[in-house]
């Protein structure tokens, strides 16, 4: 009798750690949103964004490409009042991905493209691409929108209609892009 306890107690105790295992960092698949979205306060340009996903960190990510296909409009909201990133095709972790990290600095916005060096660094690169940019920030969240220009000028291949891993990330309350981030997270999205 004790045996067939302590037995059902473990099959127990293994079907928790499998229910728990399964919980991971990463979003394989984040809850689309159905509708068209269209912010409250437009930054850089008035559209509807089509295109929006919010990922398991609560991180949310809106995207568009202008009707030519050469440009790429991104938003980022982070539930956060620190710094928000995103990198796109990382190969391990942020090694090798093309960074986007954003804040704010003494009240003024800054925009900064970096490369991932290794599976958790990453260091600024020397040329600028992204030349529209601005952002917003309440004391509880961060809000940034960017005009990604794509094409042979540009080094962000990104296709309509492609798969791309995406890695999010944000830090609550700091500015510093050298703070390690509070939340983070890898998705994989169609663009």
């Amino acid at each position: 009798m004790l045996i067939k306890k302590i037995s059902g107690l473990l099959f127990v105790l293994f079907i928790i750690f499998l229910l728990i295992a399964g919980c991971e960092e990463t979003a394989d698949e984040p809850e689309p949103v159905e509708n068209e979205v269209t912010l409250d306060s437009e930054l850089i340009a008035e559209l509807v964004y089509n295109n929006h996903i919010i990922a398991d960190i609560d991180m949310e990510l809106f995207w568009e490409f202008s009707s030519e296909e050469d440009e790429l409009y991104v938003v980022l909201k982070s539930p956060g009042s620190g710094w928000l990133a995103i990198g796109f095709e990382p190969t391990n972790r942020m090694a090798d991905a093309e960074i986007i990290i954003a804040g704010f600095e003494n009240g003024n916005f800054i925009l900064e493209e970096h490369y991932g060096t290794g599976p958790t660094a990453h260091e600024q690169i020397d040329e600028t691409y992204i030349e529209n940019s601005a952002g917003e920030r309440t004391d509880e969240r961060s809000r940034i929108e960017f005009v990604i220009p794509l094409g042979p000028e540009s080094r962000y291949d990104l296709q309509q209609g492609e798969e791309y891993t995406i890695i999010l990330s944000y830090h609550n309350s700091s500015d510093s892009f050298l703070q390690r981030h509070s939340q983070r997270t890898t998705i994989e999205i169609e663009l």
